[in-house]
């Protein structure tokens, strides 16, 4: 695997913040459109979530603070300031190499040190194409996370977030955060498992993520980290985004960036193969004052 390709990004996940009766009593429309799972509480026990599988190897996680947090606790978190029903951030990562599959059928689960150390090495290579920009942004150092599945699993993984050099803060999604797996990835994201990636919707994955940060001023700086990150550009302000089986279920997917004169926000479109689905935007409320919508768009293997 050449070096240039060892370092292009698949899209993880996207994130959206909900209410935590999301979690435990979803609202109808949500099971019409997705199915999920429970995934668990994370790591600091402050957030828990649910997530919906996409056949293309990427998902959707539903994240929601625990009931009775402490608002200043809250307010230290990463996503504590954002509103609920919205898309918060999403998170890219890193094909696996051949090595990692010959440690993932030595070890199984495993501690995954040596896949560690590469990922490690290959993101300061991420961290090195990104600086050399001169753009003002920067991606900050892995640092370790991780979340108990319900079933008791332990899961493991690094991820960094990107940052101004010049201390001002850097809208959550203007660029994609980094999620980099230590333990197995299909732990985390059983995508391959039987049903768990079918939906009512025939949602088979992620088509579009667009990218509006508030200032036209922050887009542009932005402009130079999706340069170094993707490879292929299909637009003007406007990449190839890859996820980890897409090609076997659509046509591929594209990131796109413009300022939006309003407040910060990130729109998701979703590929289906359900052509009566096709075109649709669906969603609806999540709490008693907040809504949530998704876009959705025909696969080249409609039915």
């Amino acid at each position: 695997m050449a070096a240039s390709t060892a370092t292009t990004p698949l899209v993880d996940h996207i994130v959206i913040l909900v209410p935590h009766s999301f979690l435990s009593a979803p609202p109808s429309w949500f099971s019409e459109v997705f199915h999920f799972h429970s995934g668990g509480r994370h790591a600091d026990g402050r957030t828990e979530n649910s997530l919906v599988y996409l056949p293309d190897g990427a998902y959707l996680e539903f994240i929601a603070f625990v009931p009775g947090i402490d608002p200043a606790d809250r307010a230290t978190h990463h996503w504590g300031s954002k509103k609920e029903g919205t898309v918060v951030d999403w998170a890219v990562t890193l094909p696996s190499t051949a090595e990692d599959e010959a440690e993932r059928e030595q070890e199984g689960a495993g501690k995954g040190d040596g896949r560690e150390l590469r990922l490690e090495k290959l993101f300061r290579e991420v961290q090195r194409k990104v600086r050399e920009q001169n753009t003002g942004i920067v991606y900050g150092d892995l640092r370790r996370g991780g979340r108990t599945k319900p079933d008791g699993a332990i899961l493991k993984w690094s991820v960094a977030f990107a940052k101004r050099e010049d201390g001002e803060p850097l809208e959550l999604g203007t660029v994609p955060f980094w999620c980099l797996d230590v333990t197995p990835r299909h732990l985390r994201v059983p995508f391959e498992e039987p049903g768990n990636a079918k939906h009512p919707s025939g949602v088979v994955g992620v088509a579009k993520v667009e990218v509006h940060p508030e200032l036209s001023q922050t887009a542009e700086r932005a402009k130079g980290v999706y340069n170094a990150l993707f490879e292929e550009k299909q637009a003007e302000d406007e990449w190839k985004l890859s996820s980890l089986a897409g090609e076997k279920v659509h046509p591929g997917a594209v990131v796109s960036l413009g300022a939006s004169d309003n407040p910060a926000k990130i729109d998701i479109t979703f590929f289906t193969d359900d052509e009566s689905w096709a075109g649709k935007s669906v969603g609806g409320k999540i709490d008693g004052e907040n809504t949530l919508t998704f876009h959705l768009v025909a696969t080249s293997k409609g039915k």
